[in-house]
């Protein structure tokens, strides 16, 4: 028997101490404290009178119109749990922007709403093909200017030396663009420490979502300039899944999917420079969707076909 075995045994004061202290911990959890909430806004419980985000679908009403958190003015962060039964084809609409989705069956996972006035929306996604998830898109939008400040770490993937490729393009005073592509290792069960993709991975895998050991990142950051200090942001991460149709098992090997290694297998190599190509005029799509002047009547294949887009059976 361990150690903890015996201690548990031959400690019933302690152990109950265990109990109590996990059982607090959930019922924080699941009823947290306004406090406690803005702090871990990750949490699936919700703010005291705040309603859940439920602004998964591609609908142009207002993300949780109305929602409110602890009775103050504005809103504070708040999460929302939407029906992974949905599906989206075509665009959504997020921080009254039009976001396009490239090829397939979109299903809407996690939402979330930040700041003391809900400036930043945040919405994840699954794409479905064959039973196996091909593709997760992470969008982030703000409804209201944030300082400049928060542009600049959410521009920070974009020069990260670990990237295959990286597209920038600054215009001082106007806008930030920059479009990258990078690997995506899943480390326990999720791409990123960020808490609130954390949570959507995790909901994946306990919805029953095959999601593959490692995954390409293709991401899009925009920010243009609102005023003194202040700019609008949309981040955009289309994560693809660089797999075999119908299975989890990836295109070649996992050591080859780093940007030291990745030409030295043809189809690493192959996928990479296809999704490379496909990310630059997805690019200039979700920039229109940004500013408003995309005609979603040209999303038609090819466009929307990323490397990894259902093929038809």
């Amino acid at each position: 028997m361990t150690a903890f075995g015996r201690l548990w045994r031959r400690a019933p004061l302690w152990r109950t101490s265990v109990i109590v202290t996990v059982g607090a911990l959930g019922m924080a959890a699941f009823y947290p404290t306004p406090a406690l909430k803005k702090a871990m806004p990750w949490l699936p419980g919700h703010l005291p009178g705040a309603a859940p985000d439920n602004a998964a679908s591609g609908a142009s009403q207002p993300d949780a119109q109305g929602a409110q958190s602890n009775g103050a003015p504005g809103l504070g962060d708040q999460i929302g749990v939407p029906d992974p039964g949905i599906t989206e084809h075509g665009s959504l609409t997020i921080a009254g922007r039009i976001l396009p989705l490239p090829a397939g069956d979109w299903h809407p996972i996690l939402t979330a709403r930040s700041g003391a006035h809900g400036e930043l929306s945040q919405q994840v996604l699954a794409r479905t093909d064959r039973g196996v998830v091909s593709g997760v898109i992470v969008v982030r939008a703000t409804q209201q200017p944030v300082p400049a400040d928060l542009a600049e770490q959410l521009e920070t993937p974009c020069h990260d030396d670990r990237d295959y490729a990286a597209h920038i393009s600054d215009k001082p005073g106007v806008s930030q663009e920059c479009s990258y592509t990078s690997n995506a290792v899943l480390e326990n069960q999720s791409v990123s420490s960020d808490p609130f993709i954390t949570a959507a991975f995790n909901r994946m895998h306990t919805l029953g979502f095959p999601v593959p050991s490692l995954m390409i990142n293709v991401g899009w950051y925009y920010a243009a300039a609102a005023g003194k200090g202040t700019a609008h942001i949309e981040t955009v991460e289309t994560l693809v899944a660089p797999i075999e149709r119908g299975s989890r098992q990836l295109l070649a090997p996992p050591q080859y999917w780093n940007k030291a290694s990745v030409h030295k297998n043809p189809e690493a190599s192959q996928f990479i420079d296809a999704l490379d190509r496909w990310m630059i005029g997805w690019s200039r799509v979700l920039r229109q969707g940004f500013d408003g002047t995309l005609n979603t009547a040209t999303l038609v294949p090819p466009l929307i076909n990323d490397p990894s887009a259902p093929q038809p059976s």
